[in-house]
């Protein structure tokens, strides 16, 4: 049997060119892959940048908003206390008012209004229980 040396060169050269096509075509496979996590991480992190902006806004206005709402409640605050001074100032003068208008004798409103009288000093009789 003899050897032919030129179907063994052809065979070896066959078998090299697929090794080095199959080396050459990973490497490109794995650049392209490469290619496409840096693209698909840019693409993240731009997404992530747009976010972030997006929300620090949103934090911002929030804030703005709350800050307004603080300073609206200061005030609310603030008049409702100077309201309660003015409520007890006038119970003040009217508890003096009508110490003045039941004690006089005189007093137009004790002589013929008797609703006020009893207002003030209801009458004394037997407490009823209402029943439900």
């Amino acid at each position: 049997m003899e050897i032919n040396w030129v179907e063994i060169a052809l065979a070896v050269i066959a078998i090299a060119g697929t090794v080095v096509s199959h080396l050459l075509t990973k490497k490109k496979f794995i650049g392209e892959v490469e290619k496409l996590k840096a693209e698909t991480d840019s693409d993240t992190i731009e997404n992530m940048d747009k976010s972030l902006d997006f929300y620090e806004k949103f934090v911002e206005a929030t804030n703005k908003r709350l800050d307004e709402v603080l300073h609206n409640q200061g005030k609310l605050i603030a008049e409702n206390n100077s309201l309660k001074e003015q409520v007890t100032e006038m119970d003040t003068k009217m508890s003096k008012l009508t110490s003045i208008i039941c004690t006089k004798l005189t007093c137009v409103h004790r002589e013929v209004d008797e609703d006020v009288v009893n207002c003030i000093y209801p009458k004394k009789g037997k407490k009823t229980l209402k029943k439900k």
